[in-house]
């Protein structure tokens, strides 16, 4: 399928640089994403962390997977940056709450080295995302089909689940922790899962804003991954018995995500 719907004159997502903050966002995504997803305690014992809530590490990581997912899909698509924008907004939301939860942790007394790094890490892809955003170079293009009721009332309930699962979280962990029933030992897990799933929130409403699903699709992948991989990850927790409250909670609300989000993508998609 070719979706270079965009014409490379004048739009910034077809220079080098950009293409290598693609790459970059792409690296860390999967690194953060699959590593707690398929070995979550060898994971958490190499940045030093209890491992305690599996199911929290594995939600972090599905939902870091999609921040892999969007960039690679936009490099193999040569997406144009009016596609790009809306999962732009995500990492820069992403980015931000990374590294407020890092610093916060920081100077509370966080001892593992891997705390300093997100601290660095995370402003130095706030600085990058934002310039992009700002600068916004690309030319007029077709939007794609507007989304009916339907639709915006999927990507609402979405938006509205990952704003409640990403600000608890992410601002208050220990409330969040005794919610659901969870052990809550690693409370950087807990803020930085929260930021993840928070950057699908904002990148809720922008899509909401979109004029076109073509500007909203490439996002849309990226949830559906999120809302995927978070639905299996949740139903392993209901079967062992593991996660709390937050295991059937999660399961059932990503799997009907999951669904309902292919389904725009397959009604909606050129």
């Amino acid at each position: 399928m070719t979706t270079s719907m965009t014409a490379a004159g004048g739009d910034q997502a077809f220079t080098l640089p950009f293409k290598l903050t693609l790459a970059a966002q792409a690296a860390a995504g999967l690194i953060f994403g699959l590593a707690p997803l398929l070995a979550t305690a060898a994971y958490a014992s190499a940045l030093g962390f209890s491992g305690d809530d599996v199911l929290v590490y594995r939600l972090g990581g599905a939902a870091t997977t999609g921040y892999f997912v969007a960039p690679l899909i936009a490099l193999a698509w040569r997406a144009g940056w009016r596609q790009i924008r809306i999962p732009a907004i995500a990492t820069l939301t992403f980015t931000i709450g990374a590294f407020g939860a890092s610093a916060w942790e920081l100077l509370a007394g966080g001892t593992q080295p891997v705390i300093p790094f997100v601290v660095a890490a995370g402003a130095v892809f706030t600085l990058i995302a934002a310039w992009w955003i700002r600068r916004g170079e690309a030319p007029a293009g077709d939007a794609g089909r507007a989304l009916e009721t339907p639709a915006r009332v999927i990507i609402a309930l979405a938006t509205l689940s990952a704003g409640t699962f990403g600000l608890l979280p992410l601002l208050v962990p220990d409330p969040f922790v005794s919610l659901f029933g969870l052990v809550g030992t690693d409370t950087w897990v807990f803020r930085l899962a929260g930021a993840g799933c928070l950057g699908y929130a904002t990148a809720g409403i922008a899509s909401l804003l979109a004029p076109g699903y073509r500007l909203i699709r490439i996002q849309n992948l990226a949830a559906i991954t999120f809302n995927a991989l978070g639905a299996v990850s949740a139903w392993l927790a209901v079967a062992t018995g593991d996660g709390g409250w937050l295991a059937p909670a999660v399961a059932a609300a990503a799997s009907f995500f999951a669904v309902a989000l292919i389904w725009i993508d397959r009604t909606y998609a050129d």
